[in-house]
């Protein structure tokens, strides 16, 4: 059964929804009227991110991570216009499915997250976190804690500065 969100809720839900599921193998797929193709397929969920714009409209961006991946963050899509959000789980798949004006996205996560994955963003963070202070000393154990919790925090990854849009 498909639980809709409320319009109110929807950057809440998909906060949630990304720190709850990242790291986790995902499939996207693109529908158009009746037709419906995969976009997305061997990757691993970062997460959502929704920028509210006065004006011009709410945006959502999907990002993932790929084993061979150079940034933090890879958009899979940013698109504008967002008419409705909805959520649904079947056994250990969990489905996001964002409508926009003629199409919407299908977003499935499931399985067990990529602790590889993990471990590789967590360094790139403690990496910069290192660089951000100066390139300097051996805090190495700070360093890598504090990259922990922003990875684990996905709203502070943007507000820091790790992934721009």
């Amino acid at each position: 059964m498909e639980l809709k969100i409320r319009k109110s809720d929807v950057d809440s839900f998909l906060i949630d929804f990304s720190r709850r599921n990242q790291f986790k193998p995902m499939v996207v797929e693109l529908a158009s009227g009746r037709k419906r193709e995969r976009v997305l397929e061997d990757a691993y969920f970062l997460g959502f991110h929704c920028k509210m714009e006065i004006g011009s409209g709410d945006k959502v961006y999907l990002f993932k991570a790929t084993r061979n991946y150079q940034f933090i963050g890879e958009i899979v899509f940013e698109a504008g216009g967002l008419k409705g959000v909805s959520y649904a789980k079947e056994s250990e798949i969990e489905k996001v499915v964002l409508k926009f004006d003629r199409m919407k996205y299908i977003v499935k996560v499931f399985g067990r997250p990529n602790n590889e994955m993990r471990r590789e963003t967590i360094a790139k963070v403690a990496y910069f976190v290192w660089e951000r202070k100066g390139g300097i000393g051996t805090q190495d154990l700070e360093n890598w804690a504090e990259a922990e919790r922003i990875v684990q925090d996905w709203v502070r990854i943007f507000s820091d500065g790790f992934i721009r849009i």
